[in-house]
């Protein structure tokens, strides 16, 4: 625990340059697969799209729990050095495709390389007193959203200016400074070596799913259903703002008003990891939802691109850092021993949950439009908000409430 303030600050900076990589390119897909590879259908492109968005969550859920009970075998930090540069090599090749399924494959393998932001949660999770958690996850969280931040700005002017390709080789050189910074993290919390008796029995039902307790197994439910409702329309933000602001400068608006969204989220992230360890989950949660689902009514309505960016950024305000607090319920439920294991456990529930969300989303967006997908996700964000309110209960009732509760 000694070193925890240098890996959270080094985690931090890791995360920062890679999700800024990261979102330099990936927001602007439907602009690429309209302009450089041709589908220029709103259905079809909005397809495509959500099996770009499938098969890269599709890896990144089958994958990570793997690279997570690694990291709890062999450690966290060679787990992300393996991930930041084996994707800053493959990410700029989907520059130069000309096929929407080889683009698609490159986008799976990137994924099924990758799983940084949840290996560096690990790390400061298992490294990390108790008491320090929830700031520490809240001020993680701020890496995301600078990253993705600074990531739209940069990349909506790159592409403006200078087109897909470079977008791609920016992402991929980030993401090997990031790798970088990762060198110099300290892992206190190391791996220690189990001894295996000589005849044991196998298990094929315990070795394909893990013990965990009720409460853990009802909270990555709620991030599965979570994780659907809020990534439901997510995959067509430019394409809406190109419906709304017209085809010129759909790549450089996606970016400014992408960088207000995740200034939003910025502060949001800071403020619910210091409230995480203050106040009751659903005192966070549910307040905030009820407002995502009325913002998200209207984005589906807006006739400009002034409204439109400002509910999304209140939308991003008040429920963009709701992460740190689901992180904290799942935190403090676990043992520390298991928490690479879980969490990696819970990317693969928000992947199904994302996966789920992009299939449907995908089949619908040929019947109902774009703006019909803003307006379903709406509808799902305020029908989740009793769901949350249930599950909580259950997962407190069945847990010491002071494990749940912060200042204990």
């Amino acid at each position: 625990m000694r070193h925890w303030k240098l890996n959270l600050a080094m985690m931090w900076f890791s995360q920062l340059l890679v999700l800024t990589g990261f979102a330099a390119a990936i927001p602007f897909i439907p602009l690429f697969f309209k302009r450089n590879i041709g589908i220029v259908d709103e259905g079809e492109c909005g397809l495509y799209v959500s099996l770009f968005a499938f098969f890269g969550t599709l890896a990144y859920a089958i994958f990570t729990p793997i690279w997570g009970t690694l990291s709890d075998r062999y450690g966290v930090k060679i787990m992300l050095l393996r991930g930041t540069f084996l994707t800053a090599f493959i990410f700029p090749f989907m520059g130069y495709v000309e096929s929407a399924w080889m683009l698609i494959f490159l986008r799976f393998l990137t994924a099924a390389c990758a799983g940084t932001t949840a290996a560096a949660q690990t790390l400061i999770v298992k490294n990390t007193p108790d008491d320090r958690l929830g700031f520490a996850l809240g001020i993680f969280s701020t890496a995301f959203w600078c990253g993705v931040m600074l990531g739209n700005v940069v990349g909506g002017l790159v592409v403006h200016y200078w087109g897909f390709v470079s977008a791609f080789w920016l992402c991929g050189i980030l993401y090997f400074i990031g790798g970088i910074s990762v060198l110099f993290a300290r892992e206190d919390c190391k791996p220690t070596p189990k001894t295996i008796p000589k005849k044991q029995p196998h298990n094929w039902g315990s070795s394909l799913m893990p013990h965990f307790t009720i409460a853990v197994w009802l909270t990555l439910l709620m991030f599965t259903i979570n994780s659907f409702v809020r990534t439901f329309e997510g995959s067509y933000v430019a394409m809406i703002i190109e419906q709304i602001g017209g085809e010129d400068k759909a790549a450089y608006w996606t970016g400014i008003i992408s960088a207000f969204v995740s200034a939003g989220a910025l502060l949001s992230g800071a403020l619910f990891g210091y409230l995480a360890d203050r106040l009751s989950p659903e005192k966070l949660i549910l307040p905030a939802l009820i407002a995502a689902g009325i913002l998200l009514l209207v984005q589906a309505f807006a006739q400009s691109l002034l409204v439109f960016g400002a509910a999304r950024t209140l939308m991003f305000i008040t429920g963009g850092g709701l992460g740190p607090v689901y992180q904290k319920i799942l935190s403090n439920i676990t043992p520390k021993r298991k928490r690479g294991q879980v969490f990696g456990w819970t990317s693969t529930f928000n992947g199904i949950g994302n996966m789920s969300s992009s299939l449907c989303a995908g089949g619908l967006i040929y019947f109902v439009g774009t703006r019909g997908i803003f307006l379903i996700g709406a509808i799902l964000t305020l029908l989740l908000v009793p769901f949350i309110q249930t599950t909580l209960k259950k997962v407190l009732a069945s847990t010491p409430k002071r494990k749940i509760t912060a200042e204990s």
